[in-house]
């Protein structure tokens, strides 16, 4: 006979297992994104029904330093929704969408509870990413995908992903959480390691050629942080060799022969084919008065009117596709932003904003400080990928495309999952 102590140990493997074909399935199968997602999602609740209890809110939630933040984003979506300007819409994205994703955060938090379930996950998204890498790979040699069978274009570097733009989320994240991995100890085999710095090289030329620009100044910014952190908790005499390169490099950087220069980018445009592209995206990246840029602020404008009209609680969770066509201001105008965050304060008002944003705050503040004292450079690679992805998600609708909004909160909770689990083994 299973006693339900069984019947709760089984949930808990499979509800695992759920979250590691999640995370593998996601760059290329939306399909499997539901599917593992609901089916642990009914388990975890399963589980409950079973009397299995947490630690916080009656023991239905595992207790987290986030979860007060996370009460009040849920608290102003339940005031949007109520107020919303379309109440049925909003009713199904807040309990079909925005409730599913913080379970799958909070799911994630309740089973990955050992090192070695931690392993196998970090290990699931190591094959995920050279799985990824490979159909990148042919979708740039050959000129589509093995995958989707998506084609490569000037502007549509996007492997399994329908936009560059999303694999380019998708490699920031990826790409600082191999960094993480490669400089602790979680994982100690060094040929392993040496295979995933092969693969940061690739996979940071690969995201160079999505040609996606806010992915660029994310990355660039979230790879700042790692420095600094590296730096600052580094014995003087690494300090010393880490300002020793980076003056070397200043200087060949300011002093290399232009004839060099030259010919280092004609090289790689013959056997790349973007360096000069490259340069024109950077060069675009002012240009306000034309061009996808001029588009972009002009969408803009269009949310801070639907936010103005709905200050408080915006026009209602799920509704921006409906109320933005009443404000469309132009040709291609009346769609979604392009600014996650635009778009939060129209759907949620800046009630709902300013609860995200506290909720980021808590993270970032919760995990820094966790860093600190542990020097956990798992952790602060997860960190620094979700730093370049908030900051990507300044100028795209990234926390409202299922694959991207839940690799967010996959990666948050698996970040929140590493810090409990290690303050956990060192009681």
């Amino acid at each position: 006979m299973i006693t339900k102590d069984k019947l709760i140990f089984y949930f808990d493997r499979i509800i695992f297992t759920c979250m590691c074909f999640l995370i593998f399935c996601l760059p290329f199968a939306k399909a499997g994104i539901e599917t593992f997602t609901w089916l642990a999602t009914f388990l975890w609740l399963s589980k409950r029904a079973l009397g299995y209890r947490s630690g916080s809110l009656w023991g239905m939630l595992p207790k987290t330093e986030l979860n007060k933040a996370l009460g009040i984003f849920i608290a102003v979506n339940v005031l949007s929704t109520i107020f919303s300007s379309h109440f049925g819409l909003s009713l199904r994205g807040f309990f079909g969408k925005e409730l599913k994703f913080l379970a799958i955060y909070f799911m994630l938090i309740e089973v990955v509870n050992s090192g070695k379930r931690l392993k196998y996950i970090l290990i699931t998204v190591i094959v995920t990413a050279v799985f990824i890498m490979f159909d990148a790979g042919s979708q740039l040699f050959r000129g589509v995908d093995f995958i989707r069978g998506y084609k490569l274009e000037q502007l549509t570097f996007g492997a399994s992903f329908f936009a560059a733009s999303s694999f380019a989320a998708w490699l920031i994240i990826i790409i600082t959480l191999f960094i993480g991995i490669i400089t602790s100890n979680i994982i100690p085999n060094t040929k392993l390691k040496n295979l995933l710095a092969a693969a940061v090289v690739i996979q940071t030329l690969f995201l160079l050629r999505t040609y996606t620009r806010g992915a660029w100044i994310g990355f660039i910014i979230s790879i700042i942080m790692m420095f600094y952190f590296f730096v600052r908790n580094a014995s003087s005499k690494i300090r010393l060799i880490y300002l020793f390169v980076a003056v070397c490099l200043l200087c060949l950087a300011l002093f290399l022969p232009r004839s060099i220069i030259f010919n280092i980018k004609d090289a790689i445009r013959v056997k790349f084919k973007f360096s000069q592209t490259i340069s024109g995206r950077i060069e675009t990246i002012p240009q306000v008065v034309r061009g996808s840029n001029l588009e972009r602020i002009q969408l803009w404008k269009e949310a801070l009117r639907i936010t103005k009209d709905y200050p408080l609680t915006g026009c209602g969770l799920n509704t921006y596709s409906i109320v933005a066509r009443d404000y469309k201001s132009f040709e291609g105008g009346g769609v979604y932003p392009h600014n996650s965050y635009l778009q939060m304060s129209a759907e949620t008002g800046l009630l709902g904003l300013a609860a995200f944003l506290w909720f980021l705050f808590m993270f970032f503040k919760t995990g820094l400080h966790y860093f600190n004292r542990s020097k956990d450079t798992l952790v602060l690679g997860l960190l620094a990928g979700i730093l370049a992805y908030s900051i990507h998600a300044f100028f795209d609708t990234h926390l409202y495309s299922l694959q991207l909004v839940v690799l967010f909160w996959y990666m948050v909770g698996l970040t929140v999952a590493a810090i409990k689990l290690n303050q956990s083994e060192n009681l």
